[in-house]
């Protein structure tokens, strides 16, 4: 009688992994302002909050800034989720957020060079992917739905909404007569903020940081 292996316990490790790995992106989504704001007026001079995200770029934090970017298109790469099309959109997501990372922003107020270009197509369709997926994608389910299921949904719509609404209004600021008024609000940084942190929630909602099933 051949002899009784003992079981395994690898499907559990990896279950867990996985679950960390949705953890540690949503944490860097949050952590992204704060570390970029925080780090700038420590290192650098004079100390200036910038006007958007992207401006870091060209501060002592400009290395931060591609790195968290690309720790999280390298997750985003690498997650495959529950079907094809989990896998693809994540995976576009993923690619996207490359190309915030390694097309930056001008350094001069006018943006029309063609990596400042790049970089906000970039960006809009990377947090329009991000909506996408925590809305339509994060909210399914193959049975039953328990009660912390459909409150999670709730906090992945919200998120989802939120991210959208937040990318269709940064252009206003590029407007004279909006810009002019609000400027000194760092408009762009705000909204920027509300999406990186609602993509964080959704993401820390999905790897059941918040909200666990019982």
């Amino acid at each position: 009688m051949a002899p009784v292996l003992p079981k395994s316990s690898a499907p559990d490790s990896l279950i867990i992994s996985y679950m960390t790995l949705r953890k540690l992106v949503g944490l860097l989504g949050i952590s992204l302002v704060p570390v970029l704001v925080l780090g700038s007026l420590i290192l650098d001079h004079p100390k200036y909050i910038q006007v958007s995200v992207s401006a870091y770029y060209h501060t002592r934090m400009g290395n931060a800034l591609v790195g968290i970017v690309c720790g999280i298109s390298l997750f985003l790469l690498s997650y495959n989720g529950y079907t094809r099309r989990d896998s693809i959109v994540s995976k576009l997501a993923g690619l996207f957020a490359l190309g915030i990372a390694f097309f930056p922003t001008s350094a001069i107020d006018v943006k029309d060079d063609i990596f400042s270009k790049l970089h906000y197509l970039t960006s809009g369709i990377f947090f329009g992917l991000l909506s996408y997926m925590s809305i339509f994608l994060f909210t399914k389910t193959s049975g039953n739905m328990t009660p912390e299921k459909k409150k999670r949904n709730r906090i992945y719509r919200v998120c989802g909404i939120i991210m959208a609404i937040s990318v269709i209004c940064i252009p206003l600021d590029s407007l004279p007569a909006v810009h002019d008024r609000i400027i000194f609000l760092k408009p762009t940084l705000i909204l920027e903020a509300f999406a990186l942190v609602s993509f964080g929630l959704s993401w820390l909602t999905k790897g059941e940081f918040l909200l666990k099933d019982k």
